[in-house]
């Protein structure tokens, strides 16, 4: 092998590991005090969401600011800050998933994924009553 293929192979195998390297925090859910402990990382946590607490969106004054208060597994209550556009039913939502940072006391999510009640089981729980009637 030619030793330009050698180092650009030793190059692609070093940015691949980097790259790798960047989302491995991010893979397994983590805490609000996890992610606290190291405030530069990338971490994905779930919880639940804060339903007795404000949530801000106003589109017309920064569609790209969005606020809500979530619960993560421990019970830590955090504000959380995202710069996507709220989802259609988000107040629906089971369970949030989302990836980001702490920044002091509010956690900045780059991906909110919310995880609503299916129509599906609506439409299945329907089904199941119509068959016992019958």
């Amino acid at each position: 092998m030619k030793p330009k293929a050698i180092i650009l192979l030793v190059l692609l195998a070093i940015a691949i590991a980097g790259i790798m390297s960047t989302y491995s925090g991010a893979e397994k859910s983590s805490t609000f005090t996890e992610a606290a402990a190291n405030p530069g990382d990338t971490y994905h946590i779930t919880g639940f969401l804060a339903k007795d607490m404000p949530m801000e969106y106003d589109p017309v004054k920064d569609a790209n600011y969005f606020s809500f208060y979530l619960k993560d597994k421990e019970g830590e209550i955090r504000k959380v800050v995202s710069t996507e556009p709220k989802q259609q039913d988000f107040e629906r939502a089971e369970t949030v998933n989302m990836y980001g940072h702490v920044d002091g006391d509010i956690f900045r999510a780059t991906k909110v994924i919310p995880k609503c009640p299916s129509k599906y089981k609506d439409e299945e729980t329907q089904r199941a009553a119509q068959a016992s009637r019958s």
